[in-house]
């Protein structure tokens, strides 16, 4: 058995400090941290930490790269089966993953796999070795609708084989939920942009603002395209359906986050979305949940944040590290308590009619169904309310795409190539899973590119 060591924590600004901006708040491990974290690594011969990893990284040898500091060739290594370390080593659900799986939880804590991937992906991008040239293109034309990590993965991966792609984007930032889903203070946008740029710099052509099933269609596209991979992502927020959920001063998450995440940023790390009040209700317990009102809570005029979920915090489906970070940054949380209704005055939310809640018996996702009790109503007053109860597939526009076959859930449906129904029409990431992480739906752009490259050839 290995003997206990220490898990070297990156440095993390206090909670009091680094809610008043949305700067990025956990440091970039140094060269000393990084080799000590690289040294707990046991380096199994059996590593259960890369099956634990949605695209079978490989984990020990990038990290026995890194702890040799030959960060170059563990670039590369990542590289094999990741387009985005910058990116999954901060925002990859790692606890549920490869460090879920590392051994060394048998004996103290696992290897900071997240914060040595980072590492490398930040030292990557600072030394060149991201950077992309275009190639002559083969003369076969791709389009990807949707320009989120299913997307990104997709088309950089096509446009290194020659194939001339344009990415399609219904707003007017690139990036998907990259962009507009997960605050700044956790992704740096730099991150975002560098992709970006690595795109550009391969021919990738972008046209923004046009919706698909609105201002382009797929029949349209068919004529014009060799193919087509459709990643529009699951950006519908879901509905609580409970009265007065129209009012003004209630929002869905997708609305509230997009509207914060894309507002422009100070030199002091600062957002202002004056449309929230001060007294902010987010109801959920997810990571989607969390995001909200961490985005709530570092907006100057907000005095206060409380996160209501119907269930007890065992229960809440967020990462343990966000829902501790939360905790920190002062976020009150209410559990066993469901709203039943809201109540406002000319149009404008005023209170909140919340029920008191108990676990029943099991559910079919295993946890515990809560249940209403015969306890009074409670009536509490908030001037903002984000409903974060998940996300779905807005299938309004698939719906009306003859042939096209999807779910009762309107995600779409796929072989296990990523082909869709139609012929040369292909799919992946959340529109086809429902709400995932983006590593997963990196590896289904990087899937079903590799399936049009065989389609096409």
């Amino acid at each position: 058995m290995a003997e206990k060591t220490k898990r070297v924590h990156a440095y993390t600004i206090d909670g009091d400090k680094r809610k008043d901006n949305f700067k990025p708040f956990i440091s970039l491990y140094s060269e000393e941290e990084l080799q000590a974290e690289c040294n707990r690594c046991l380096n199994c011969p059996k590593p259960s930490c890369k099956e634990g990893c949605p695209i079978s990284n490989r984990i020990p040898e990038f990290i026995q790269k890194a702890k040799e500091g030959d960060y170059k060739e563990a670039f590369e290594i990542i590289s094999d089966r990741s387009m985005m370390p910058d990116i999954c080593g901060v925002i990859c659900p790692h606890e549920d993953q490869c460090e879920g799986h590392c051994i060394r939880n048998r004996i103290d804590e696992p290897v900071a796999i997240g914060q040595i991937e980072r590492f490398i992906g930040e030292w990557a991008i600072k030394n060149g070795l991201t950077k992309k040239n275009k190639v002559n293109d083969n003369g076969k034309k791709v389009a990807c609708i949707g320009s989120g990590p299913a997307s990104i993965a997709c088309a950089e991966k096509l446009s290194e084989a020659r194939y001339s792609v344009t990415i399609y984007e219904k707003s007017s930032e690139i990036g998907g939920v990259l962009s507009w889903g997960i605050p700044s203070y956790r992704l740096p946008r730099e991150n975002v942009e560098d992709h970006i740029k690595r795109l550009n710099d391969l021919g990738v052509t972008f046209i923004c603002e046009k919706e698909f099933g609105k201002d382009i269609h797929l029949e349209e596209l068919q004529n014009e395209y060799d193919a087509i991979f459709l990643g529009i992502g699951a950006c519908k927020s879901n509905k609580m359906n409970v009265e007065g959920e129209e009012l003004e001063g209630i929002y869905h998450s997708d609305e509230f986050l997009t509207k914060i995440n894309l507002s422009p940023i100070d030199e002091n790390g600062q957002r202002i979305f004056d449309e929230c009040g001060e007294n902010v209700l987010i109801c959920g317990g997810g990571n989607v949940a969390m995001d909200a009102a961490r985005d709530a809570i570092r907006l100057p005029q907000v005095k206060k944040v409380t996160i209501m979920y119907r269930r007890t915090e065992s229960e809440m489906p967020a990462a343990f590290e966000e829902l501790n970070q939360a905790k920190e940054e002062g976020i009150e949380f209410m559990t066993l308590h469901t709203p039943v209704a809201f109540l406002g005055n000319d149009g404008k939310l005023e209170k909140v009619e919340v029920a008191v809640m108990e676990l029943g018996e099991a559910d079919e996702s295993g946890r515990r169904r809560p249940v209403e009790t015969d306890k009074e109503h409670l009536l509490l007053e908030y001037d903002t309310v984000v409903l974060a109860i998940g996300y779905g597939v807005d299938g309004e526009s698939l719906n009306s795409i003859d042939g096209l076959e999807v779910d009762g859930r309107n995600r779409i449906i796929v072989d296990e190539e990523g082909r869709t129904s139609l012929a040369y029409v292909y799919a992946g990431g959340d529109d086809v899973t429902g709400a995932n992480t983006v590593v997963s739906a990196m590896k289904a752009g990087l899937m079903a590119a590799e399936t049009i490259k065989k389609d096409l050839a």
